[in-house]
């Protein structure tokens, strides 16, 4: 009787760890925010990190990756683009990782900063057009440069920016004339 319990005990103790060994083992890394709409991985959150961290980079001010100004540019894709320019804005972010492979040799994230700042001021060069890279790094400026401007960071400590002048009267009565 004890070596049936036994037995049935080390089976079911098998069992779950057969049942628990491929949630232990899977690794996937996620994105730091839930998106709807446009599909990324880790590694492109990484890159649009470092582009918005060249664009604006950190000095005696937080720079964007440090306020985060990646992800309010991805939100807002995802959020506020239409369908059509969010697959533009996808392809475009593929297009500027080939571009930069091609002239480097290695992805966005992995190059100094040096050659980051090389390649942003190339692409600053280049006039306004209707090709997915462009599309993609013109978009990516304009929102990491956005987000920036709007953080609470930026606001306060730098623009001296008050909610409310004066004192705040938030029940005031309604009286019909």
């Amino acid at each position: 009787m004890t070596n049936r319990r036994i037995a049935i005990q080390q089976l079911l103790l098998i069992w779950a760890g057969v049942a628990l060994l491929p949630s232990c083992l899977h690794n996937e890394q996620k994105v730091s925010i839930p998106l709807k709409l446009i599909h990324i991985d880790p590694d492109d959150e990484n890159m649009m990190a470092e582009l918005a961290e060249t664009i604006l980079p950190k000095t005696d001010t937080p720079g964007a990756r440090d306020l985060s100004a990646h992800l309010f540019a991805l939100k807002m894709v995802d959020d506020c683009f239409t369908k059509a320019n969010q697959e533009k804005y996808i392809q475009g972010m593929k297009e500027f990782e080939s571009f930069v492979m091609k002239k480097t040799g290695k992805p966005f994230a992995e190059n100094s900063a040096d050659e980051k700042k090389a390649i942003v001021a190339e692409l600053d060069l280049q006039k306004p057009a209707d090709t997915g890279m462009l599309f993609f790094y013109q978009s990516t400026k304009k929102l990491t440069v956005e987000a920036y401007n709007t953080c609470e960071y930026y606001l306060t400590k730098i623009r001296g920016y008050k909610m409310l002048p004066g004192k705040f009267q938030g029940c005031i009565p309604y009286k019909r004339t």
